[in-house]
């Protein structure tokens, strides 16, 4: 069975056997190459290009090899087309740069940093540049490196190479990773913690031990520390000096040890706390509501409750984009006349769009089942939509719903930005017995 040729293989092959015609390079027939050129690639250097083809100048080369070696660049996927022209004596390659390269990312390679493997990797694949076409042969290539890369280090490694998208689907990058040994946290030590919180900062460091390392551990760690002190109202906390130690091997692992200084700054008290802007409550209603006052320790946990508490209304009334922020205005005080730290916050909303109810999927109910939730599902299409009623729908509706008893139900509602319409799919499920 003979494999189909490439499209880019064929185009190169093509232009071959046209340029025969005219060209002293015949058939089989060797013929001294005195220069070899490329165009259209001017990311790469003669030198490297020659290198990705496998060419030597000043050598005798015939048909099968030439287009061997067309065929060596095309395989690399970084390039759409590839033709080659011979005069008698020059070689010249003319290249056009396929679309679409994306970032290679590294996910778990302690042993080196990022800038470090770039370059480690780059004297084992020609033409590496800290990017790839996702799925081309190059792309193969540098797993294949980073593969060798680990071994050296004593540890035999699989990687995958997947695309690495953001929340909305684009794609950020390849990301390689080890999937196997399993790359893992040693020990966490934070240096710089006060006895004051000794015990939940040690939590931290034990419970991050023996989860993955990969690229975001430092934020991780980041972020738990600052849930920790932000609670405190200690609001200028900070990680630094994050770092980690030489990899070992051990039991089927790779374990790394983990660093890290906490910086742990001054208590603050909260100021004010105002709300301004286009709101749905009054002023009597926030102070009901607000769960921060003056004088009280700046804890984010409460203030992020204050924040849910005045989104609640805008998210009944279909406005599912509201933009809700608390400014903080720091006075960091250690005056003679105000020697304590405070923040004051200024709630500011954007309610944006309203959206409205579109269609409405129930699955996993019989025809009679379905028409009773039908019966007491408030919404229509076209009316405001209300994101507070799909979470609670049975319990508020347990009197009328007995049929259901027994049943549970999980929902998700697919909003679509463009129109400002939510079509919402609730999925039923009876308790096994």
């Amino acid at each position: 069975m003979v494999d189909a040729m490439p499209p880019r293989s064929l185009r190169c092959l093509l232009s071959f056997f046209c340029l025969l015609l005219c060209s002293p390079l015949l058939t089989a027939q060797k013929v001294m190459v005195e220069k070899i050129t490329f165009a259209g690639y001017p990311a790469a250097g003669n030198a490297e290009l020659l290198a990705a083809a496998g060419l030597h100048e000043g050598t005798q080369l015939d048909q099968t090899e030439i287009q061997a070696a067309a065929q060596k660049l095309s395989d690399t996927g970084l390039f759409s087309d590839v033709q080659y022209t011979f005069d008698g004596a020059e070689l010249k390659f003319t290249l056009k740069p396929a679309e679409g390269p994306v970032p290679a990312l590294f996910a778990n390679f302690p042993w080196w940093d990022e800038k470090t493997l770039t370059t480690a990797v780059a004297t084992r694949v020609p033409l590496f540049r800290g990017t790839v076409i996702p799925g081309s042969g190059q792309q193969q290539q540098v797993a294949a490196a980073l593969t060798a890369l680990v071994a050296e280090k004593g540890v035999q490694v699989t990687i995958t190479a997947l695309p690495h998208n953001d929340e909305t689907g684009k794609m950020l990058g390849v990301e390689f990773r080890i999937e196997s040994p399993p790359v893992q946290i040693a020990e966490v030590k934070f240096a710089g913690v006060t006895e004051a919180f000794a015990e939940p900062v040690g939590a931290i460091e034990k419970a991050a031990a023996g989860t993955e390392f990969n690229d975001a551990t430092e934020a991780t760690l980041r972020t738990a520390l600052r849930t920790v002190y932000h609670r405190e109202g200690y609001l200028d906390a900070a990680m630094t000096n994050f770092a980690h130690g030489e990899p070992h091997f051990a039991d089927g692992k790779v374990g790394v040890p983990v660093s890290a200084k906490v910086v742990e700054g001054p208590q603050y008290r909260v100021a004010a706390i105002t709300l301004s802007g286009d709101v749905l409550m009054t002023q009597a209603e926030f102070a009901k509501k607000v769960k921060l006052r003056a004088g009280d320790i700046a804890n984010e946990d409460l203030l992020r409750a204050t924040l849910a508490e005045i989104a609640a209304p805008y998210r009944s009334k279909g406005y599912l984009r509201a933009d809700i922020e608390a400014n903080p205005a720091f006075d960091r005080g250690a005056r003679f006349d105000h020697p304590t730290p405070t923040v004051s916050y200024s709630i500011a909303v954007t309610p944006g769009p309203v959206y409205h109810m579109g269609k409405l999927t129930i699955t996993g109910l019989d025809d009679e089942k379905k028409a009773l939730v039908l019966k007491y599902w408030p919404l229509h299409e076209g009316d405001v939509y209300d994101a507070t009623l799909p979470p609670g729908f049975l319990s508020r509706n347990k009197s009328n719903l007995h049929a259901l008893d027994g049943w549970s139900a999980t929902y998700k509602q697919y909003e679509h930005d463009d129109t400002h319409i939510v079509d919402v799919t609730i999925a039923f499920r009876q308790a096994s017995r």
